[in-house]
């Protein structure tokens, strides 16, 4: 966990009109050409190839997010930042590798079949992107062989399937990551860790706030420390944007991914007397700048503009904090390694 993690940060739109066609005459994809799965009630680390762990009781409701560790070859699902499961996996081998970054599912289809690789079966099937990567229930032999997609075991993946929804965030990271829960005081709620309202910065540049340019679907909110910049997507459309201050210009922002957690009744409450936001990490560099609590009170943001966000904001919502700075199209230069991509236009793959 020395070397900061490579993401693509991949924000997309999901349309009806957009859907990649299916087959003509779908059919049930066969489970034999899956390892069934067997579940077991064990700690995730000692799962064995083929073996899964499926308890979905233990966190009821609340936003899911899975975390996918190459690594490892293995995945965790999180419920409201409790683990409710995880599974053995088998991802992209050499030339063909599953690509690391913060995805979304853009489409769901349990009777799936390739389009690229000789109709192949991909039962239980979740897009993350349009160029062929996709969660799926497959053979697994113990190592990565597949052609960038994350393979399960069939009985995991068939549960899996009926928990999520399009628009839920997966995280494919190449370290071992752990996430944790943590309060955001000052950043999507306008007061601080004490409940008091923060002052007004001074700041400069564009600000906008169109909530009409995209009245539904997933929200990402992006804040870039080198141009000192929030902005909010929803549904892969840029709604909102404001300059932001970051308090503590000589400590470096280093990447960090989180999802916003239900609210809890035990914790900090804000002066309206409603539990202050929690967020859970779930991807991040190792802490040796500046820690997640630090990262989340060090920028500054108009308390009207923060009003307007949290308009839009619930639990599920993903926020990326990063260094490089977004163009005015919203896509960074190719050399930093992270990109941001408004809506990715869908080929039939």
């Amino acid at each position: 966990m020395k070397n900061p993690i490579t993401l693509s940060i991949v924000i997309a739109v999901t349309l009806a009109s957009h859907a990649v066609p299916g087959n003509a005459a779908a059919k049930t994809p066969p489970k034999h050409t899956s390892t069934i799965g067997t579940a077991q009630t064990t700690l995730p680390s000692n799962l064995k190839v083929g073996e899964y762990l499926w308890v979905p009781q233990v966190s009821p409701s609340g936003p899911v997010v899975m975390v996918v560790s190459l690594p490892e070859q293995r995945a965790y699902v999180y419920r409201n930042g409790v683990l409710i499961g995880a599974t053995t996996v088998s991802t992209g081998k050499k030339g063909n590798e599953t690509p690391t970054g913060v995805f979304t599912i853009l489409q769901k289809n349990q009777d799936h079949y390739s389009n690229i690789y000789n109709n192949a079966p991909m039962p239980y099937m979740q897009r993350l992107t349009w160029s062929g990567v996709a969660l799926h229930a497959g053979r697994l032999p113990g190592y990565p062989a597949s052609h960038g997609c994350v393979r399960m075991p069939y009985d995991f993946a068939e549960k899996l399937f009926a928990e999520t929804k399009t628009g839920m965030t997966v995280v494919v990271s190449d370290t071992k990551q752990f996430p944790e829960k943590v309060v955001s005081p000052g950043l999507i709620a306008p007061v601080t860790s004490t409940g008091k309202v923060v002052a007004e910065p001074t700041l400069a540049g564009e600000s906008f706030w169109r909530p009409e340019a995209s009245m539904d679907g997933p929200v990402t909110i992006l804040i870039t420390n080198a141009d000192q910049r929030m902005s909010v997507f929803r549904g892969g459309v840029e709604i909102g944007r404001t300059s932001v201050v970051n308090r503590r210009p000589d400590r470096p922002i280093t990447l960090h991914v989180l999802t916003r957690l239900e609210p809890s009744v035990v914790g900090p409450l804000d002066p309206s007397g409603k539990p202050i936001p929690r967020w859970l990490v779930v991807s991040g560099t190792e802490e040796t700048t500046v820690s997640t609590d630090q990262m989340l009170t060090a920028f500054s943001v108009p308390p009207d503009f923060l009003a307007k966000v949290a308009t839009v904001t619930g639990p599920g919502t993903t926020l990326v904090v990063t260094q490089p700075a977004a163009t005015a199209s919203t896509r960074t230069a190719v050399e930093t390694n992270f990109s941001v991509a408004v809506a990715e236009e869908p080929t039939a793959k």
